[in-house]
């Protein structure tokens, strides 16, 4: 079975952010000729680090709150642990 979401951290070293993405709206896009970009900076430089099916384990690594109605990340998890580990 094909998990659902995908994770991706852009490779730029000013931004690092991590993009969720679906899986299925990947492989189309791909498909059709388009290509993977982080939606924070738009670098084309971005590489998988995993795919699940359960959303919750995309942002386990982090901390985050409601902030008027809509989430916010308060603390990244990629800080604490120093150094990036492309598959947890």
């Amino acid at each position: 079975m094909e998990s659902i979401y995908t994770t991706f951290l852009c490779e730029r070293s000013k931004c690092r952010k991590e993009s969720i993405l679906v899986t299925e709206e990947v492989e189309d896009t791909i498909k059709k000729g388009g290509y993977i970009s982080c939606s924070h900076c738009g670098c084309r430089n971005v590489i998988p680090i995993g795919a699940t099916d359960d959303l919750r384990k995309c942002m386990d690594h982090a901390a985050y709150k409601k902030v008027h109605g809509a989430i916010r990340q308060v603390r990244s998890g990629w800080e604490k642990k120093g150094k990036i580990s492309l598959w947890q």
